[in-house]
């Protein structure tokens, strides 16, 4: 039984090394991360949301969170 659990081991140990070895040959041993680039946030002219202004709706100088804000700021049931 020692002997299978040795045996065990040392593929195991073999295949980390390869592994390993694989990875130093790539370069890296993880993935290079995405680099965003900041975005400006808003608020929305009704209720106050945060959000990026990309994800915003601009009407009237004012920016908003859905569409839905925006109808209501119109129909003026604010």
């Amino acid at each position: 039984m020692t002997k299978y659990l040795l045996l065990i081991g040392l593929v195991w140990a073999l295949w980390w090394i390869w592994c390993k070895s694989l990875a130093a040959r790539n370069g890296s041993e993880h993935r290079p991360t995405v680099q965003r680039e900041e975005e400006r946030m808003v608020a929305c002219a009704l209720c106050g949301v945060n959000q990026p202004v990309s994800e915003s709706i601009l009407a009237n100088d004012r920016y908003y969170c859905s569409a839905a804000h925006l109808r209501e700021a119109q129909s003026g049931d604010v």
